[in-house]
């Protein structure tokens, strides 16, 4: 299993506010790079959503889905397609706000890892692509998840390492350290991929 810390301190550099106030705004749903792996991240959200609509009692029950880190809110659009998914974002980065109304999307300029998390409203599904790398503490953030949401979809690079990364991460993990993140967090994992370099997880929660 492979997990590394790649930046010093409790709370690195690139977790910090400072660090992405004046970052440009990145919209990774334009970008060939990016648009494959945030479609497969839509289609585990919609696995996730639909396996909930088939256990609810009720008929027609519409899924809460949060998007943790949402950037310019790319990924939203592609939720808003499904009737059964009521999808909604933070992010904290200012930049990526302005993508908000281009999108027409939902969304909440907040720092949901390092504020009161009594304000974040977590959906039945939470989603945090490209995310986890970047916190001082992705353990914590997927206990939290954990505690309070039935499904997880999370994708990282799955290649990276000590000497070769993003310099804006503060963690790597191959595949195997991958899993045992979401695992730690109270999660089975139902979906494993890869889409080019990034690596794409649905989890769902253990019963208890």
């Amino acid at each position: 299993m492979g997990e590394w810390r790649l930046s010093e301190g409790d709370v690195p550099h690139v977790s910090t506010f400072e660090f992405h106030e004046h970052r440009e705004r990145a919209p990774h749903v334009d970008q060939p790079h990016h648009r494959p792996r945030l479609e497969r991240a839509a289609g585990l959200v919609l696995q996730g959503a639909e396996e909930l609509v088939l256990g609810a009692a009720e008929s027609g029950p519409v899924v809460p889905v949060s998007d943790l880190g949402c950037g310019d809110g790319g990924l939203l659009p592609l939720l808003a397609r499904h009737e059964h998914i009521d999808a909604y974002g933070y992010d904290f980065q200012p930049s990526n706000a302005a993508g908000w109304a281009e999108r027409g999307v939902t969304a909440t300029a907040y720092d949901v890892f390092d504020a009161d998390i009594e304000r974040v409203h977590l959906g039945d599904v939470a989603v945090v692509t490209e995310v986890l790398e970047h916190l001082a503490d992705p353990h914590g953030a997927v206990r939290w998840i954990g505690g309070r949401s039935r499904f997880i979809v999370a994708s990282s690079p799955w290649q990276e390492r000590p000497g070769r990364h993003d310099e804006c991460h503060a963690w790597a993990w191959d595949l195997a350290g991958y899993q045992a993140l979401i695992r730690q967090g109270g999660f089975d994992v139902v979906v494993h991929d890869r889409v080019g370099p990034f690596q794409l997880i649905l989890g769902r929660r253990i019963s208890r």
